[in-house]
């Protein structure tokens, strides 16, 4: 969250228009006036701690976070993450799956396979495609990235038609 006059330029339009069309952000919005979607940490480090998150609670993710961090520094790069071995990583915590998807993470930046740089003038798409040829980043991954790393509007991710039928009965918007 960040102050008012750091918002996307989007925010305000977007609050309104929410507020016009869904009857319980009607009065959610004015609540929260002040605060707006920051940008997060490095894409790096954001998708690394997306990856080390996955199906497990807020919790056991902030304990893996820290001990991850510990082997990898406090913010770790691809190239601080490739010094530390699977196996290091495995003592650490991190299941076989999620060491291969975070050495894997580094090797594409560290190979600048996928080029964050560009991401800010590509199409949502485009991102989505780039960040989901990275072992362990699927579509709601990326969708989320737009979201709160590239801060892009008109993202709605939606895991499967039961969300899609669970959002409708509780909103005005869908």
């Amino acid at each position: 969250i960040i102050a008012v006059d750091e918002k996307p330029h989007f925010w305000d339009e977007a609050s309104a228009q929410l507020m016009r069309r869904d009857r319980i952000l009607r009065k959610l919005i004015p609540l929260h006036g002040s605060e707006a979607l920051s940008a997060s940490a490095t894409p790096f480090m954001t998708l690394a701690r997306a990856i080390i998150g996955q199906q497990v609670t807020i919790a056991s993710a902030e304990s893996l976070w820290q001990r991850f961090t510990d082997k990898c520094g406090r913010k770790p790069t691809p190239g601080s993450v490739l010094k530390v071995s699977g196996d290091e990583l495995r003592a650490a915590g991190l299941s076989k799956r999620k060491t291969e998807y975070v050495l894997d993470l580094a090797v594409h930046f560290a190979e600048k396979k996928v080029r964050p740089a560009t991401w800010a003038s590509m199409d949502d798409e485009a991102v989505v495609a780039d960040l989901c040829a990275i072992r362990g980043i699927g579509r709601w991954t990326a969708e989320m990235f737009l979201i709160f790393s590239l801060r892009r509007p008109d993202v709605l991710p939606l895991r499967s038609e039961e969300h899609t039928s669970e959002l409708q009965s509780h909103s005005d918007l869908v």
